[in-house]
């Protein structure tokens, strides 16, 4: 498959993601980080608390490893060991840039502000805020599921999770807007990247049993 056709075959999932990107950079450069994290934090509920704790887990490695591995016991042994190298890619290249970049999460930034939202055992009070991990891993697994999938109506629905588990990251105040966004990047790229890679490989290893 060339390069170029990964676009065209997913073309609603990538214009999806352009919307998602090009808004967030627009929100980034009209608002400061803390006045983004505001505006986008205006409204809480138990009920959306409860909802943004479990949606975040659709992030964490071992969600996307056990989905790796499911695709695997159904035969489907390409998409499984795209999902489970695009998330080791996109969280090897995450914790290379949080380990140079020590940049304070929401609540080390806010203590003093009587920010009323911050969750008990869920809010972090530390550093390495860029990029979020979490919303890489979710916007990787979910570009390679967009990429491998028949339907690609579904892609949308792929990449609105992929969106919420990023917005979870605010609402709970683990991230800024600007580390979400970053890490969505590294994600979709890792992903990209990853089905070029594992295409051709296969590629490759199908002819040699042919000859």
């Amino acid at each position: 498959m060339p390069k170029l056709s990964i676009y065209k075959q997913n073309k609603l999932f990538f214009n999806g993601y352009f919307l998602f990107f090009f808004l967030s950079v627009f929100l980034l450069i009209y608002y400061t980080k803390a006045e983004g994290f505001y505006l986008m934090n205006v409204y809480h509920s138990n009920f959306l608390t409860w909802v943004f704790i479990y949606a975040t887990y659709l992030g964490d490695g071992l969600f996307c490893i056990a989905i790796g591995i499911l695709l695997f016991l159904f035969r489907r042994r390409f998409l499984g060991l795209m999902v489970i190298s695009s998330y080791a890619l996109s969280g090897i290249v995450a914790q290379i840039i949080k380990y140079f970049i020590l940049e304070p999460r929401p609540a080390i930034l806010f203590k003093d502000s009587g920010y009323p939202y911050f969750i008990d055992d869920v809010t972090l009070h530390n550093l390495h805020s860029f990029p979020s991990g979490h919303t890489s891993s979710a916007f990787a697994m979910a570009a390679v599921l967009a990429f491998g999938i028949k339907n690609k109506n579904y892609s949308l629905l792929l990449l609105a999770g992929a969106v919420v588990v990023g917005y979870s990251r605010i609402y709970l105040a683990q991230h800024f807007l600007n580390d979400v966004l970053a890490g969505s990047f590294i994600g979709v790229v890792s992903a990209i990247i990853c089905y070029i890679f594992l295409f051709h490989l296969f590629s490759r290893l199908d002819k040699r049993r042919l000859i």
